[in-house]
C-alpha cells in the first residue's frame, strides 16, 4: 500500500474514532434522565481550593449521571473564606438537591456550607457555629466591613432555605455554637439523624420544594400534606429514596494518582487548554471523573476510542513527516 493510501485510510479511521468518542461522551449529557442513585461526598478536613474542586467535580458527575440526590458528609474545622464561598455558590447552582450531613463538627466555614445546603442534617451530638473570621495568624477579625458581609452571607442563605435567620447572624456576630438537638429545635437545620440510612429513612416523608415568596424564590423541606400551603415552582420527591444506590465519589488522587494533577487541578494545564476548559470540562473531564463512582459502558467506549483517535493522530503526524523528508540514495 502506498504512503498516500495509508495516510488516507489512517485519517478516515482517526476521524471515525474521534466522532464515535464524541458521540459516546455527548449522549449521556443530552439525556435528561434521573437515575435511582445517590452521590456521596466525604469531607473530613479543612475547606480549601482542593475541597472546592472536589465538590465541583462531584456535582458535575452527579449531573452527568442523572443522580437523584447529592450528600455531602461533613466533618471540618473550617477553611478559607474564598473556598467556602465558592462551595456555597456551587451548591446554589446545583440542579440536583445537595444534602449536607454533619457527622461530628462543621464549625466556621462548615456552618456556612451547611446553611447553603438544600437540606441541612446533623448527627445527634455534632456541633456547628463559631463563624467569626480570623486572619492568617488565627486572630479574630473585628472589622465591621468583613463581619457585616459574612453575617449577611449567612443570613441570606438561611432565608433562602427558610431557616432561622437570627441564629444564622449570631453564628458570626457572637460565635454562637449549637449541637444537633439545639439546631433542630431552633429550626437551623431540617433533620436530625443517627446515620446516613436513618437520614434517608426520614427523608422519605418529605418533599423539597422551590416556592414563590412574593417576587422571590425560596426552598423549604416540607411534608407532603404541607405542600398545598405554598406556590410551588419545582419539587423533589424522596419516596423510596432508601432503595437508591449510594455511590461514593472519590477524589482523583484516590482513584488515579498519576493523573490527579490534571484532573483535580486543571489550572496547571497549558494556556490554550485553559481557554477551552469551560467547553472541554463537561464533555471530556466529567465522563472520566464519573469512572471514580462506577464504570459505565459509554465512558469506557469513549476512552477506548479517544485513545485510538490520539494514536491515529500521531500516526498521521509521523506519516506526514516521513512524506516530507527527502529520500536517501546510496552513494557509489
Amino acid at each position: 500500500m502506498s504512503v498516500n493510501k495509508l495516510l488516507t485510510a489512517t485519517s478516515m479511521i482517526t476521524l471515525a474514532c474521534i466522532a464515535l468518542s464524541a458521540t459516546f461522551f455527548l449522549y449521556p449529557l443530552s439525556q435528561k434522565r434521573t437515575t435511582d442513585e445517590i452521590i456521596l461526598m466525604s469531607i473530613n478536613d479543612e475547606l480549601t481550593d482542593t475541597t472546592k474542586n472536589y465538590v465541583q467535580n462531584a456535582i458535575s458527575v452527579a449531573k452527568y449521571r442523572g443522580s437523584r440526590l447529592i450528600i455531602m458528609s461533613l466533618n471540618t474545622p473550617g477553611g478559607y473564606v474564598s473556598s467556602v464561598e465558592a462551595m456555597m455558590s456551587l451548591i446554589d447552582e446545583s440542579e440536583i438537591p445537595v444534602v449536607v450531613f454533619v457527622e461530628q463538627r462543621a464549625v466556621s466555614g462548615g456552618t456556612y456550607t451547611l446553611m447553603a445546603s438544600h437540606i441541612a442534617v446533623m448527627k445527634s451530638g455534632s456541633q456547628i457555629g463559631s463563624c467569626q473570621p480570623v486572619d492568617a495568624s488565627g486572630e479574630p477579625i473585628t472589622d465591621s466591613k468583613y463581619i457585616n458581609y459574612l453575617t449577611e452571607l449567612m443570613r441570606n442563605h438561611a432565608w433562602l432555605h427558610s431557616r432561622n435567620e437570627t441564629a444564622a447572624q449570631l453564628f458570626v456576630k457572637e460565635n454562637l455554637n449549637l449541637n444537633g438537638e439545639q439546631a433542630y429545635r431552633f429550626k437551623v437545620i431540617d433533620l436530625i439523624a443517627d446515620d446516613l440510612q436513618d437520614m434517608l429513612s426520614k427523608l422519605t416523608s418529605y418533599v423539597l420544594i422551590k416556592y414563590r415568596d412574593g417576587e422571590t424564590k425560596r426552598f423549604i423541606l416540607v411534608t407532603k400534606e404541607e405542600i398545598s400551603k405554598y406556590q410551588v415552582i419545582q419539587s423533589w420527591d424522596f419516596e423510596n429514596i432508601t432503595k437508591a444506590n449510594v455511590r461514593e465519589y472519590k477524589t482523583t488522587i484516590e482513584f488515579l494518582s498519576s493523573l490527579s494533577i490534571l484532573l483535580e487541578f486543571p489550572y496547571v494545564l497549558s494556556f490554550p487548554v485553559l481557554l477551552l476548559l469551560p467547553s472541554i470540562y463537561p464533555i471530556l473531564f466529567v465522563p472520566i471523573l464519573s469512572l471514580t463512582v462506577s464504570l459505565s459502558l459509554e465512558t469506557i467506549i469513549a476512552i477506548v476510542f479517544g485513545i485510538s483517535g490520539i494514536v491515529g493522530i500521531m500516526c498521521i503526524v509521523l506519516l506526514l513527516e516521513k512524506q516530507k523528508s527527502p529520500s536517501k540514495t546510496p552513494m557509489n
